[in-house]
């Protein structure tokens, strides 16, 4: 195995080398673009530590002229390891006095973070202990602006809570019935629900039961909290989940509040979690900017808007709506009326005319309205993917508004509505100088997503976890071998880089103006796993640029 592995390294690397050959940059002269401005500063109280939670967030705030302040990466935890709340809060505390605002995880200081959520972590005194404390910092800090965000955990029976796993086929099942009765009160899944609680044990019934009878009970309490306190924004969402299940019943109750109660412009629910703290960020900024976004929706095939993808609970038409709803968007129905595009793929193994569909995609590109492609496969698998087909057919990828491939349809929809708003937004109020610099940062967020979204989750995480496991090693459990791991996905993507770069990345200007092309001269990739698993990775690219004069 590791002899094949090698050859095909080998071979790869042979291919780099002839399209470097094959496909030289263009001469460039060097150009050193300043930083944007700050306008602002937030401080973020992630969900976790991961880098969708953390770094994902502090990158789009340069991109929005937000200075993002996040804790020490040591007390957010590690994986089953909760984050430090107590010494978090007094953190918030004090970093709070010189900001503008925060955004705050109540799951971080409540559970320590989203995995502690699903178990879970906190008690009901740690509840009202969160909900006191967002009652003081809105009292002592009044002027600021404060926006929080709230998880309903999704259905989690683990390998390790035993007897919970050996009745894990029938809790799915449960909760899903349970869904079902709730909202059809269908006799015959009535019979197969009363079959299958005489079936499991009652404690274990009860101790599910009361999870989301808690959760529901906090969400009430939460939403009551941000009325009284005027909370600037708040989004309650809602971890993986199936088409019928518990957690749908707990996001079903805390909307009837949010519709009752005329809240809906203010506070939110949705299917989601990883992404809410990019979402929030776009969402104040458009708040401030008086920006709502035009948004035209295209999907690759008519089908798309109408199928629910895995860990989803909805449609994905039913997604993208709700993630434009968040960040004050509007949807229209002529694109050349539109702020940008959001083009959506969602592959499976019957979709069919990719090259097609990937030509098309290219003329949307090549116009003159920005384009955010959301681009899945219902299978995690390359071949379902539109990307390689924009290589192929010579698509210029630095032009894309936004960029987003990583997990579920709420996780990559909400990222990239949220950069691509804030991109577009941006380039109506800077100033003519920043613009190149604004360009420049947003392909800089767009290859992470490119090398981490496509490369390494589509190409490279199934093989990474065959082989893995044929050295008896657990992909979810890495321990000492963590490092050696993380050096050799730096390694393996490196010739994913430098095949990408010489044969696309590097041939098409990203941004042009009236006297110069600007172009992306080089890249650095750095690579790190932020837990003792590849579940996912810590990517981030250094870049360089260069100009060429149109005269040329």
């Amino acid at each position: 195995m590791i002899k094949k592995l090698c050859l095909c390294l080998i071979t790869l690397s042979l291919l780099a080398i002839s399209i470097i050959y094959e496909n030289k940059p263009p001469k460039l002269n060097k150009v050193d673009l300043p930083p944007i401005s700050y306008e602002q500063t937030t401080v973020v109280l992630p969900l976790d530590g991961r880098p969708p939670c953390t770094k994902f967030v502090s990158d789009l705030g340069l991109l929005a002229s937000v200075k993002v302040i996040l804790p020490p990466n040591e007390l957010l935890g590690n994986y089953t390891e909760p984050a430090q709340r107590t010494i978090l809060m007094n953190w918030l505390n004090n970093n709070i006095k010189n900001a503008d605002g925060a955004i705050i995880s109540s799951d971080l200081l409540i559970h320590g973070g989203l995995v502690g959520s699903r178990l879970p972590v906190g008690t009901f005194d740690d509840e009202n202990g969160f909900l006191n404390y967002l009652e003081t910092l809105h009292k002592d800090n009044p002027a600021k602006s404060l926006n929080v965000y709230s998880i309903i955990p999704r259905l989690l029976i683990a390998d390790q809570l035993v007897p919970d796993s050996w009745w894990q086929w029938h809790l799915m099942r449960w909760a899903a019935l349970q869904d079902i009765q709730d909202t059809f009160g269908d006799p015959l899944s009535f019979k197969e629900l009363q079959r299958f609680v005489d079936e499991i044990p009652p404690e274990i019934i009860d101790k599910y039961t009361a999870l989301y009878r808690n959760n529901s009970n906090f969400n009430h309490r939460l939403l009551d909290t941000a009325v009284k306190n005027n909370i600037d924004m708040l989004i309650i969402g809602q971890d993986d989940g199936q088409p019928f299940g518990l957690p749908n019943l707990n996001r079903n109750r805390a909307l009837f509040y949010l519709e009752h109660n005329e809240l809906l412009e203010k506070y939110h629910t949705t299917r989601g979690a990883d992404e809410l703290g990019c979402l929030i960020l776009a969402a104040d900024r458009n708040r401030k900017w008086q920006y709502s976004p035009k948004i035209f929706v295209e999907y690759s095939s008519p089908r798309v808007a109408d199928i629910t993808m895995p860990f989803m609970s909805c449609s994905v038409g039913e997604t993208v709506n709700e993630k434009i709803a968040i960040i004050g968007g509007k949807s229209v129905s002529d694109p050349l009326q539109a702020d940008f595009i959001l083009y959506v793929h969602c592959g499976n193994d019957a979709t069919v005319n990719l090259k097609e569909k990937a030509n098309h995609l290219k003329a949307l590109i090549l116009g003159q309205t920005p384009v955010a492609l959301v681009d899945l496969a219902a299978n995690y698998d390359i071949k379902e993917t539109i990307f390689p087909h924009l290589i192929n057919n010579n698509t210029p990828l630095v032009r894309l508004a936004a960029f987003a491939g990583w997990n579920t349809v709420s996780n990559s929809v909400g990222t990239a509505v949220a950069q691509a708003s804030i991109f577009t937004g941006q380039k109506l109020r800077l100033s003519e100088r920043d613009i190149p610099s604004l360009y420049a940062l947003n392909l800089q967020f767009n290859l992470d997503r490119f090398f981490d979204d496509w490369v390494y989750q589509k190409a490279m995480h199934y093989k990474l976890s065959k082989l893995l496991k044929i050295r008896e090693m657990d992909p979810y459990a890495l321990d000492y071998d963590t490092l050696k791991v993380s050096k050799f996905i730096k390694n393996e993507i490196q010739v994913y880089k430098t095949t990408l770069f010489y044969d696309n990345l590097c041939r098409y200007p990203f941004y042009s103006d009236e006297t110069n092309d600007y172009y992306l001269s080089s890249i650095d990739i750095d690579i790190s796993l932020p837990w003792e698993r590849i579940f996912e990775v810590g990517l981030t690219t250094e870049t360089t640029f260069g100009t060429r004069s149109r005269a040329d």
